[in-house]
């Protein structure tokens, strides 16, 4: 019901991403799901970030630039992903206990408002004359 909701625009991305973790993750092997998000973040992820971006990210590393990745994606993939390219992650995390996924977040969702507010957490904006900042919606 919940996807359904979603496509019809009657739920929210926020509420369908953790609803998804909720049924999708909840008693899994945490152990298990790192190693696939690595495998995933180093067969499948490269070929679906796209061509322009990737420059993008290139051109900011070769300006010396510090490069924040922040998104609502899952740290399980994206971590490893952004360690590949020596890049900065703020995303979501999944919680664990005792080596199982609980389903749920760590320090809840972090998407629209909440990617701000991170940032605004572990940095401090007045050190840097410019920022850039892009996205995909």
């Amino acid at each position: 019901p919940y996807i359904a909701g979603y496509k019809l625009g009657w739920v929210t991305d926020k509420t369908i991403r953790t609803k998804l973790c909720q049924v999708g993750y909840v008693g899994y092997d945490a152990a298990s799901l790192k190693y696939m998000g690595e495998e995933f973040a180093k067969n499948i992820l490269p070929t679906c970030v796209r061509q322009n971006a990737l420059e993008r990210i290139l051109w900011h590393k070769k300006q010396g630039d510090r490069i924040v990745v922040v998104s609502a994606s899952l740290g399980v993939y994206l971590e490893s992903w952004c360690q590949s390219l020596d890049l900065e992650v703020i995303c979501n995390q999944l919680e664990i206990r005792d080596g199982i996924l609980t389903g749920d977040f760590i320090n809840g969702d972090c998407g629209y408002l909440e990617k701000v507010n991170r940032i605004k957490n572990k940095y401090d904006l007045t050190q840097y004359s410019t920022i850039y900042a892009y996205g995909d919606t």
